[in-house]
């Protein structure tokens, strides 16, 4: 299986990725539980947004990305998918904040998931926990403050989209994002979908022409959640499933644009 992407410098690319990445040792890993005050109050309830916070030990300020999972919320399988991210990017020298928008709200499991209404809602008040996390990075002084990234995964990638287009962050990954929450991005985005989800189509995504500051990867054989480690099957209807080899690509080229669009 090939990824496709227009513009892609290929092989070039590639070993770029693997001198950035070879020249970090793999540091220690140390991850706590925060709390974030939430700026927009939830059904008259002032809350905090828990996350699991990730750094690189010994870096004194170190870049850092917001990951935001799907309408499901943090299950086992994407809690699991998340932190093998974080832990991913912390090996490339990146700090990561996993947030939990729905178990923060006490939203139980896939209700997000089915309703139109309900995912368009989350769209909206998932932007302002996208910038109460930016607001919360900015204010820790381990953190470098001008390299903040983001990134989500589907519904958390369509949140991912419209953080692209209001700006606050350097550059933005979403993962099989509903394409229809794009808009002109005023940061750097690539977006990652798969051939055969059959939920949220990439196809509105691949059509935009590509640039330095937007880029498309189409795994073809890969479905909807391919980042997550379940076994292929139907979810409400939909065709979900890992692939590896979508995985592991789809990371590579995120630390490298990350880096690419660092300050």
């Amino acid at each position: 299986m090939k990824p496709t992407m227009a513009n892609w410098a290929g092989p070039a690319v590639l070993a770029l990725v693997f001198v950035l990445t070879a020249g970090f040792a793999a540091p220690a890993v140390s991850a706590e539980r925060v709390g974030i005050a939430a700026s927009q109050k939830w059904h008259g309830r002032a809350f905090e947004l828990r996350g699991q916070f990730y750094r690189p030990a010994g870096r004194a300020r170190a870049p850092a990305v917001i990951l935001m999972h799907g309408c499901g919320g943090l299950g086992a399988s994407v809690r699991a998918a998340l932190d093998a991210h974080a832990r991913n990017l912390v090996r490339n020298g990146f700090a990561a904040l996993v947030l939990d928008s729905f178990g923060s709200r006490g939203i139980p499991g896939d209700w997000v998931c089915r309703s139109l209404n309900r995912l368009a809602e989350a769209r909206h008040y998932r932007l302002a926990d996208a910038r109460d996390a930016i607001r919360w990075l900015k204010s820790r002084p381990d953190i470098d403050s001008r390299n903040l990234f983001l990134m989500g995964q589907s519904n958390g990638g369509s949140v991912a989209l419209r953080a692209a287009a209001a700006g606050g962050v350097r550059a933005v990954a979403a993962y099989y994002p509903w394409c229809g929450a794009a808009s002109a991005n005023r940061v750097p985005l690539i977006v990652f979908g798969g051939g055969k989800d059959d939920w949220v189509p990439p196809d509105e995504c691949g059509r935009r022409r590509q640039s330095k500051r937007y880029r498309f990867v189409l795994y073809d054989a890969a479905a909807h959640s391919f980042d997550v480690k379940a076994a292929t099957q139907s979810y409400l209807g939909h065709r979900i499933g890992y692939d590896a080899r979508a995985t592991a690509d789809s990371r590579r080229r995120m630390v490298a644009f990350f880096r690419q669009h660092m300050r």
